[in-house]
């Protein structure tokens, strides 16, 4: 725990700084909190590219189709899911290469108790954590959906529903 002297100390630096002024300065600052990305707000990173999510995004649309508002929200949902977990499998991928190639692709047992296996544990948990989230964004989808196409049949009448007017049905 910082003494009061510290904390003052703190405050009275704090004041010097600046940040950076420069629009590069300020861009190159803007992705510090940007580890891995998997649950920045952002859905595309500097590094992925546009075309690829772009036929996600298609192949997403062309199978589900939404429909108003709340279709629209789950279905984005269950897009932004499904990216970011194959970005999962993209970072597994990658730290598994990497701790394969610093060891000359001998002893994996070490990768597995080292830096690279804890990595390798966190990406897991993120990648359970967004098939729940798809999952559970596809289930409201499909149930909004299946919702729809039962009003839909509500209003097109094939339950023989006939309206009446207020004052045929009351009678005094």
């Amino acid at each position: 725990m910082a003494t009061t002297k510290q904390c003052v100390a703190n405050r009275k630096n704090s004041k010097k700084s600046t940040g950076p002024r420069s629009a590069e300065g300020k861009a190159v600052v803007a992705r510090n909190a940007l580890t891995h990305g998997i649950f920045s707000r952002q859905i595309l990173l500097s590094h992925e590219t546009e075309k690829e999510f772009a036929s996600l995004k298609d192949a997403f649309y062309e199978q589900f189709q939404p429909q108003g508002l709340l279709e629209m929200l789950f279905w984005e949902r269950a897009l932004a899911s499904a990216w970011r977990l194959s970005r999962v499998a993209r970072i597994e991928a990658m730290v598994m290469d990497r701790a394969i190639d610093f060891l000359d692709r001998e002893n994996l047992s070490k990768i597995f108790s080292g830096c690279s296996g804890e990595k390798l544990m966190l990406m897991s948990r993120y990648e359970v954590m967004l098939e729940r989230s798809l999952f559970k964004a596809l289930e409201e989808l499909k149930a909004l959906q299946f919702s729809r196409g039962a009003n839909q049949t509500l209003i097109e009448g094939e339950i023989g529903f006939v309206s009446q007017k207020l004052g045929d049905i009351i009678t005094l």
